[in-house]
């Protein structure tokens, strides 16, 4: 795990580089010779002292045109020959490959202190690598540190953009937009004026395709409840990762979009498909694909805002059939974080869909009506799932140590869907609309409402009558007469004896 311990050491070795690069030294001669080392004998059988792992902290910063490296290990590791090695590793890489040669080394020490050039010039480069200390013991080749990634990449920004003030409140599809990718290298459009996307990818067949992505007749799993219309986006192997670049690169560089959300609903399979896996393999494949996603857009346009997606689903415990076809919010955001913090913090921020439970019954406070409606109500009541009236667990979860961005700063939160379906009627619907704003409104961790109307599967959410008077108000000196009706309509004073974690 990353600690801040480290920060204090790091700041002191840019400021001791800067000197050095002011009054025109150079690196000692033997840093400059551990840059050229010949390649060590490597055993593909990796061994892993996990005393030393667990215990160490790790940094790499870029700083010009070098890396600035550093770890402190628990203590002295045991070393065959007195050294200890730098090794880069691609992003689907866990271990060191045989016959890999160090990039660095220094003298065996608790405290390592490296540098090394960046060697980026654009496209894929060793800033989408990450970089691991081992030791050669009993002839074998021993890690003793988690890898570690470059946690700066906006250092080597290529086109620096002011952030355009955002609208807080937006229809998806209208003034935002969703896009899939379908290759490398700009084969996706951007609307005219869109400052936020959705990355998805439709087409199996594409480098962006995870390669496992074609469903095979044997695979013994399937998605029971929709279509498979998006798949795993790729970082398992070269093509993929320079495809992913490409794209990311391009639309960072063009056009206006300021705000990524990498995958739609990324604790569901059905909207990334691959070869059924475990959890933990799933969750791996897509971090590997969100890194080299912020990597390549922080690298061109820092002020850029890059978001993870989750569906509604928070902690329902999955059994049976139901557990290989979502995980658990909860469990994907801990898994998701604990990777991301392990190999290196960067600055994710979270889009969610608080859409009302059951998805299509607008009618929140009332669910008499509805089969099952006492069991979709308890369902929200123990925080089983998440909509607007409950968003507080997330953005509580979120205020916690363990999921503050590098910064110690709460990562933003944006509702990157929302929807309220005119099944029971459009008064109904307008309430729950000026409730879902009402709950935006009330919580300052989430900083952006988009609406999507997308009439499918029974569900009704397009704005008409009442309701669209009210979402044309949200937001304007109009608002209040709206919300003061809705209060009435739904019978009650006060916002917060329908939106939990205010009392």
């Amino acid at each position: 795990m990353v600690q801040y311990g480290i920060d204090n050491r790091v700041r002191y070795l840019l400021e001791e580089y800067m000197k050095k690069r002011f009054i025109g030294m150079i690196l000692s001669a033997a840093l400059t010779a551990a840059l050229v080392l010949a390649p060590l004998p490597v055993s593909a059988a990796n061994t892993v002292d996990t005393a030393s792992v667990n215990g160490s902290s790790s940094s790499a910063l870029i700083f010009g045109t070098d890396v600035i490296y550093t770890a402190q290990l628990p203590k002295k590791p045991a070393s065959d020959d007195g050294k200890i090695y730098l090794y880069e590793l691609k992003t689907y890489q866990y271990s060191i490959p045989d016959g890999a040669s160090p990039i660095a080394s220094a003298d065996v020490s608790d405290k390592v202190d490296l540098t090394f050039p960046l060697n980026h010039t654009g496209g894929y480069s060793r800033l989408y690598n990450k970089f691991v200390l081992a030791v050669k013991r009993n002839g074998v080749l021993t890690l003793v540190n988690n890898a570690q990634y470059i946690t700066n990449p906006e250092a080597c920004a290529t086109e620096i953009k002011l952030r355009e003030p955002r609208p807080v409140k937006l229809l998806q599809e209208k003034n935002v937009s969703n896009i899939s990718l379908t290759g490398g290298g700009a084969l996706t459009n951007v609307p005219s004026g869109a400052q936020h996307a959705v990355f998805t990818n439709t087409d199996p067949s594409v480098v962006t395709a995870d390669p496992g992505a074609l469903r095979a007749a044997t695979d013994p799993h399937y998605v029971k409840n929709n279509p498979v219309v998006a798949y795993m986006l790729n970082a398992d192997d070269d093509a993929g990762i320079e495809g992913l670049i490409a794209d990311m690169t391009y639309h960072a560089s063009n056009g206006n979009i300021q705000d990524f959300v990498i995958g739609n609903e990324v604790n569901e399979r059905c909207w990334n498909y691959m070869d059924w896996t475990d959890w933990n393999t799933y969750v791996r494949k897509y971090v590997q694909a969100f890194r080299v996603c912020y990597t390549a857009i922080k690298s061109t346009n820092p002020n850029a805002m890059v978001y993870t997606s989750l569906d509604q689903v928070w902690n329902k415990n999955p059994q049976g059939a139901d557990s290989y076809e979502y995980l658990d919010g909860d469990e994907f955001l801990a898994k998701f974080n604990d990777m991301i913090v392990e190999n290196g913090n960067i600055d994710w921020n979270l889009s969610i869909h608080p859409y009302p439970n059951p998805l299509y019954w607008a009618k929140f406070w009332d669910p008499s009506s509805v089969a099952n409606g006492a069991s979709f109500k308890a369902q929200v009541d123990k925080n089983q799932v998440i909509t607007f009236e409950n968003m507080t667990v997330i953005t509580n979860l979120l205020c916690t140590s363990k999921y503050l961005n590098r910064s110690g700063m709460v990562r933003d939160v944006i509702i990157g869907e929302i929807g309220m379906g005119s099944n029971a009627g459009v008064d109904n619907q307008a309430a729950a609309i000026c409730a879902s704003y009402a709950a935006f409104e009330m919580n300052p961790f989430v900083t952006q409402y988009m609406y999507l109307e997308v009439d499918v599967n029974g569900f009704f959410p397009t704005l008409t009558g009442k309701a669209l008077e009210a979402y044309n108000a949200m937001g304007t000196p109009e608002e209040g007469k709206y919300m003061s009706w809705a209060l009435d309509h739904i019978g009650i004073k006060d916002w917060k004896q329908v939106i939990h974690g205010y009392d």
